[in-house]
């Protein structure tokens, strides 16, 4: 390494080095973007929590009225997924690309030790998607076993959106915060 050539070319070596490795680390992506499907056929699986397990959001001795309507982000969530065009969301506004949730809870209290849990989904069918039939099978479930079922359904005509209730009746120990339980919703539209 006594030579000045020697010495000249493994320094230029070296920046070459650390120029490709540098320009390497460098990567541009779509911001914004994501790979998720969002749009499916019937039957759409969507699985998600059960918010009723968590007290906090409705028991009245935390300063919440007693059988009100509450969400969660986690159900606001649920409105960019598409079944035939029909999505779970309500007051959508197309122009923001806005939406409130689609799937909402009201709790109450009853004797024994039992919550009676009523859960609402509102589909939205817009325009251009023709009228609809929409039937959802609402599964509550701890781990992967299903504690109470219920389904409903109704025609929804093109440009509007209708909300599909059912309602449970469960021994308050079965709502589980911790590994909360889950709700699995299973939503077929066809045209009507």
């Amino acid at each position: 390494m006594n030579q000045p050539g020697a010495l000249t070319a493994w320094i230029g070596a070296l920046l070459m080095a650390v120029s490709i490795s540098s320009a390497a680390a460098q990567a541009a992506r779509q911001g914004e973007a994501s790979n998720e499907k969002t749009t499916f056929t019937s039957p759409m699986v969507l699985e998600t929590v059960f918010a009723a397990a968590d007290r906090s959001l409705w028991d009245p001795a935390k300063g919440h009225l007693a059988g009100a309507w509450f969400s969660t982000e986690d159900y606001h969530g649920l409105g960019k997924f598409g079944c035939d065009g029909v999505y779970l969301r309500s007051d959508f506004k197309p122009k923001q690309g806005t939406w409130k949730p689609g799937l909402e809870m009201s709790v109450k209290e009853g004797e024994g030790g039992q919550v009676r849990v009523k859960v609402r989904a509102i589909a939205d069918n817009p325009k251009d998607n023709r009228d609809r039939k929409v039937n959802i099978l609402f599964e509550v479930m701890n781990g992967e076993k299903v504690i109470a079922s219920a389904s409903d359904s109704t025609g929804i005509e093109e440009g509007d959106a209708k909300g599909i209730t059912v309602s449970f009746t469960l021994p308050a120990a079965d709502l589980i915060a911790d590994t909360m339980t889950k709700l699995r919703l299973t939503v077929k539209a066809v045209r009507d």
